[in-house]
């Protein structure tokens, strides 16, 4: 129960202040007045947090990830399926959310869950939490009385997604951190060490390699004019961060992705994967199929990709079929026509997207380890190549000192 701290006078006209626990003001209000106090101020009391409980609030009100969106899916497919209304459920879940921020919008939700909403429109008024998907999904879901259904397959959605996003993270993770490591090094050996011995050098007026002399020109050009490299640098970063938020500069930044070597079949791939995924759960919850590949485009982020759907969408309302449809994507490969055009057949839509996010994810997960496979020796063979000529570049005119000292 809350603690409220009081001021008020007594029958005396003395001021009294204390402190008293109460289920409301209002509550507290008649209590004081049942004991002769007059309330002149009433306020809940705040808690004095320590500051590892602050740093705690301030690290669990975070994002809200897809971890906590598909074990929230999978709670009220537990909770429905058991019996449990929709407001308690939500209830529940807001108490004992993980992230303060998603538990602050659950609340939200079952506030206007309380005042008579459906669930989808309470959660539609929170477009980066939940997204079209779900809430289109979860709309369904309540007009058809399906709502469990929906809940299980968002739930495998989410976790296949969040499991591969966690794998393509994991994989780009360590190639990163090694560029890293090999940029600030670069700058640490042309500001600090070159320098050093480039005045040995010149004070033994013997002929330099020209592998040492570009070395040596390339660190004095860093060193004499670092402001303006970083001024250009910064302008440069903030010229292409302004193009890639326009949306022509968005559009071919997502289309040129695609195209990229290794890693462009890699995007492309989880794309496809979580078109098939999405595809698939609007297939099987009778949701008409244009309306439908309005929410599988919202689901995929490359934009490019979100335009194709839209037009194989379009291309379906002037009466294309979807095999004729997918034809006109610039999307898919032989191997996926194929199976659409079966599947449209067969009636079997929603099946045949399954396996096709099945064969998608193996193809993932081993084009993830294939790339992990492939970066590790590539940068393994460029850090061998860079510290050899730089070595060569600096010990090289050591070794022609000697020489010339024992001639």
């Amino acid at each position: 129960m809350p603690i409220f701290e009081y001021e008020g006078r007594d029958s005396t006209g003395k001021l009294v202040k204390g402190e008293h626990t109460a289920t409301s003001e209002a509550n507290l209000s008649a209590t004081l007045i049942k004991d002769n106090i007059i309330p002149i101020r009433i306020v809940l009391k705040q808690d004095k947090k320590s500051f590892f409980s602050q740093w705690s609030s301030i690290i669990r009100r975070k994002e809200v990830s897809n971890s906590d969106l598909s074990l929230f899916t999978r709670q009220m497919y537990t909770l429905l399926k058991s019996g449990v209304p929709i407001m308690s459920a939500v209830n529940h879940l807001s108490e004992n959310a993980r992230n303060l921020r998603f538990a602050e919008v659950l609340r939200n939700v079952a506030e206007d869950l309380q005042a008579g909403k459906s669930l989808g429109i309470a959660m539609q008024q929170y477009p980066n939490v939940f997204g079209q998907l779900i809430v289109g999904m979860v709309r369904v879901g309540e007009n058809t009385g399906r709502l469990n259904d929906v809940f299980l397959n968002l739930t495998g959605y989410l976790e296949l997604e969040d499991t591969t996003l966690k794998r393509a993270r994991s994989a780009i993770r360590y190639p990163v951190f090694v560029i890293a490591a090999i940029f600030i090094g670069m700058i640490v050996i042309n500001i600090f060490v070159i320098p050093v011995f480039a005045k040995v050098y010149m004070r033994a007026h013997i002929p330099l390699p020209k592998m040492t002399v570009l070395l040596i020109a390339f660190s004095t050009f860093v060193t004499t004019y670092w402001p303006v490299i970083v001024i250009a640098l910064f302008l440069g970063f903030w010229g292409l961060r302004y193009y890639l938020n326009t949306p022509e500069g968005q559009l071919a930044w997502h289309k040129n992705q695609l195209k990229l070597p290794v890693i462009g079949v890699l995007l492309k791939r989880i794309t496809l994967l979580r078109f098939a995924q999405t595809f698939a759960i609007v297939a099987n919850s009778g949701i008409p199929i244009v309306q439908g590949l309005t929410l599988v485009a919202q689901s995929v982020n490359n934009l490019y990709a979100r335009q194709e759907i839209m037009n194989m969408q379009e291309a379906i309302q002037h009466g294309n079929s979807i095999l004729q449809a997918a034809y006109q994507c610039k999307l898919f490969t032989p191997i996926e026509l194929q199976m659409l055009g079966v599947a449209e057949e067969t009636g079997e839509l929603g099946a045949m997207l399954n396996e096709i996010a099945y064969y998608y994810q193996r193809e993932v997960d081993f084009d993830l380890k294939r790339l992990t496979d492939l970066i590790e020796p590539i940068l393994l063979i460029a850090i061998s190549i860079m510290v050899l000529l730089m070595a060569l570049a600096v010990y090289l005119p050591i070794w022609n000192m000697v020489k010339l000292a024992h001639q």
